[in-house]
């Protein structure tokens, strides 16, 4: 079928109506989103993602995210997943967070580039989970949540006569058992192919988890605002950093070693 173009890394797209990836890619913009104040600098790259170029070499951290991982109101330099990567030796932050997006999208996210980016480590912040992808009758993907309404479900007709059958199914049970399907789709995917993640929960609002549930107090006692007055600030977004760099370090030290760095521990452990 067509729509499974939206499920590679040559056509994958954030939206069919509006906010095209082709338009970001390799750009820097001064406006996320409904954060327009010009204050903010959104430097994009070739894939058209808030992160390091994907030829840069090194230990490569993949995020997986809303506005929150994208960093909506503060500079490049200063979203969590670019805070975090300077904390690594040889870091290469491949921040795919994406402003309104949903956790469908970040499953199609993961599975149309992991394979391009090969990533070290994978650190994901999930979203609300009221929010989802549809794929509409003309052959298009389009982020919705039900009980808001913008982009295609506002501005077309197909959209506002979907709009009104989703909310006639749209509950808690179903958001939830929706994000815990993605939740296993990612995490059965990064096993097979052997590779180690961190998933923060603080938006999902369940108290479901695992041993590998890191939410670092996100959403509590936030220290500062974004310039949006929404989103968090500089000073919290290198604290949640921090706070996840050192849980990591504490209780999964391997997390952050390469595959060469691994390799040379166990050779040296053999020569004592």
């Amino acid at each position: 079928m067509k729509i499974l173009k939206y499920w590679t890394n040559e056509e994958f797209e954030i939206s069919t109506h509006k906010y095209h990836l082709s338009e970001r890619k390799n750009s820097i913009w001064r406006e996320s989103g409904s954060e327009r104040s010009g204050k903010c600098t959104y430097t994009y790259n070739e894939l058209g993602f808030r992160g390091d170029s994907i030829h840069k070499e090194g230990f490569k951290i993949m995020s997986l995210g809303c506005s929150h991982t994208e960093g909506v109101g503060v500079h490049d330099y200063e979203t969590w997943p670019s805070q975090f990567t300077k904390l690594v030796s040889n870091g290469v932050n491949m921040n795919f967070g994406t402003g309104g997006r949903s956790n469908d999208f970040m499953v199609r996210c993961l599975l149309s580039y992991y394979d391009l980016i090969k990533p070290d480590l994978v650190l994901i912040m999930y979203t609300y989970s009221t929010r989802k992808e549809i794929y509409t009758n003309d052959g298009g993907v389009e982020p919705y949540m039900a009980t808001s309404v913008w982009g295609y479900l506002e501005e077309t007709e197909d959209g506002r006569l979907i709009q009104k059958n989703l909310l006639e199914i749209q509950n808690n049970n179903e958001d939830f058992i929706n994000w815990y399907k993605n939740h296993q789709l990612i995490k059965l995917f990064l096993e097979s192919k052997k590779c180690n993640f961190i998933w923060n929960g603080s938006l999902i609002h369940s108290n479901y988890k695992d041993e590998f549930r890191y939410d670092g107090d996100f959403l509590l006692n936030v220290l500062d605002k974004a310039v949006d007055n929404r989103h968090c600030g500089p000073l919290h977004l290198k604290n949640y950093a921090t706070k996840l760099h050192d849980h990591i370090n504490n209780n999964f030290p391997n997390f952050l070693l390469n595959d060469k760095t691994k390799l040379n521990i166990k050779n040296s452990s053999k020569l004592i």
